[in-house]
């Protein structure tokens, strides 16, 4: 079921292949789905819109009682171990929660809708927005477990392409209704929901063709209170991890509107859209290393883990310093692009977090790593830990200075979560590559220099923000090769050693 006769060069190279041309394909769509749906709806109704889609994924996040987590978890071990009746069972697992759940939770969103719209909202126009996107919520959750299920098996372009499929789906009605003059909140929010059944039809399609024929259509379904305590167990003590993590996710947002009020949260919600851009590269790859990480520990393969957690320590501090440097020197042009002129204070926000970013990719990895050693405990005393550590600082820097310093305060926090993650994962210890590191701070160390003194003089000359976009695009690619080029010859070792440590199986 997982490819089990590709190297680790093959798995991890020709399936980040996949991630990263549909990452690059689908990363834009949102944003001209934004930039076409904010042309003729007012900002009012925008907010309206990703408003209700924000509770929704919120609620979302809660719905399949982080079964996801189980299935990434428990999946590649049943795979290696060949009990696909496991691997079945799992699934109805996961099927019947998300089912469970999704039904009470829709029939409350549809039938409150009313309510919600009138005092939630405080908008008559949300009701209809919240009925659209309660049928919304009511399907994502079987395209989600599918979607996961052909992550934990390491099939990226199944995983990926389904993804694509609903969000062309989603800019093709948008479009529609665009060109079509159809400029209302209803017809926009239903885009959201009729191309989400393209999806979930070419998901079944893939699973049931690939996977449920040819493993699991003779294997019987186990019904075990022990096995279920086990899946369940682990899902529980993953859904307080996340419960304490979103709370931390929300402490700076609600602090601020508190202390600052609603204008410094605005700038500062506009600018988590700007630093989460990276994460939309590079969030599929992380994703992908849970499964993998399990994998190797079902099969005892520490030393191999070790191996990869130090390439990717290397790789990843010296791109998010390139991808950091890139940001800090267009800041403003970045804010101006996104949101406007009168948001430029989102990309100051910007400077003061920007560098630490490294840190995040990095205890990212170490948390796959916890993740997939069932070491969920762990990461829950280590969010808890930093929850403390950032209400503190986030007091001390919005109260004593300004929104900007709640920046820097997340920034510290991911610091001391990598520092903490590294103390729980003392078996997999890693130095630094400093030789690696040190010659790619000395080189793009310049180039810095180089852009700010006479590279972006010449946007402040541009006037049109779709010139600003295409020049920045180019700017960027012709940047990012530069560093491909300067690195050429560590990933071509890179990929030397991997196929040392995995030949053919």
């Amino acid at each position: 079921m997982i490819d089990q006769h590709d190297s680790l060069a093959e798995k991890f190279l020709r399936k980040w292949f996949w991630l990263y041309l549909f990452s690059f394909i689908i990363a834009p769509i949102g944003y001209i789905v934004k930039i076409l749906v904010s042309h003729d709806v007012s900002v009012e109704e925008i907010g309206i819109i990703y408003w209700v889609m924000s509770l929704v994924m919120l609620i979302l996040s809660f719905n399949d009682l982080w079964m996801a987590e189980s299935l990434n978890k428990f999946i590649p071990e049943y795979v290696t171990q060949k009990r696909y009746d496991k691997v079945k069972t799992i699934l109805v697992y996961a099927l019947l929660a998300q089912v469970i759940t999704g039904g009470i939770i829709f029939s409350v969103l549809f039938f409150w809708s009313t309510f919600l719209g009138t005092h939630y909202f405080h908008d008559s126009r949300a009701i209809e927005v919240v009925q659209v996107f309660s049928f919304f919520f009511l399907w994502f959750t079987f395209f989600h477990v599918l979607n996961v299920f052909f992550q934990a098996i390491q099939n990226t372009f199944l995983q990926r392409f389904t993804e694509f499929l609903r969000m062309i789906g989603i800019l093709w009605f948008t479009a529609y209704a665009f060109f079509w003059e159809k400029w209302d909140i209803f017809h926009y929010s239903l885009a959201w929901v009729l191309w989400l059944y393209i999806g979930i039809f070419a998901a079944f399609y893939f699973f049931i063709k690939h996977y449920y024929f040819k493993y699991l259509r003779t294997e019987k379904i186990i019904f075990s209170f022990d096995f279920f305590k086990k899946i369940f167990s682990y899902a529980l003590l993953v859904f307080l991890w996340s419960q304490a993590s979103t709370i931390l996710s929300q402490v700076d947002m609600q602090m601020i509107i508190y202390i600052l009020g609603a204008k410094d949260a605005w700038f500062y919600s506009n600018y988590l859209s700007i630093i989460s851009i990276p994460f939309v590269l590079i969030g599929p790859i992380f994703a992908f290393l849970f499964p993998v990480f399990s994998e190797m520990i079902a099969k005892n393969e520490n030393e191999k883990i070790k191996w990869v957690k130090s390439i990717f320590f290397k790789n990843f501090f010296v791109f998010s310093f390139v991808f950091s440097i890139l940001f800090f020197v267009f800041w403003p042009i970045i804010s101006i692009i996104l949101f406007g002129e009168k948001f430029e204070m989102s990309g100051v926000i910007l400077q003061y977090a920007i560098f630490f970013i490294a840190f995040n990719f990095l205890l990212q990895i170490n948390f796959n790593i916890l993740a997939a050693n069932g070491k969920i405990k762990e990461r829950l005393k280590i969010i808890l830990k930093a929850l403390v550590f950032n209400i503190i600082t986030n007091l001390i820097f919005i109260y004593t200075f300004w929104v900007a310093w709640a920046a820097l305060a997340t920034g510290l926090w991911w610091v001391l979560i990598w520092y903490l993650s590294e103390k729980e994962l003392q078996e997999y210890h890693t130095s630094f590559d400093l030789k690696y590191i040190g010659k790619n701070i000395a080189f793009f160390g310049s180039i810095w220099v180089g852009l700010f003194l006479f590279i972006l003089p010449y946007f402040w000359n541009i006037e049109n923000r779709w010139y600003m976009l295409v020049s920045l695009v180019f700017i960027s690619l012709l940047y990012f090769l530069i560093y491909i080029v300067f690195n050429l010859k560590d990933f071509k070792y890179l990929y030397n050693e991997v196929k040392k440590v995995r030949g053919k199986r």
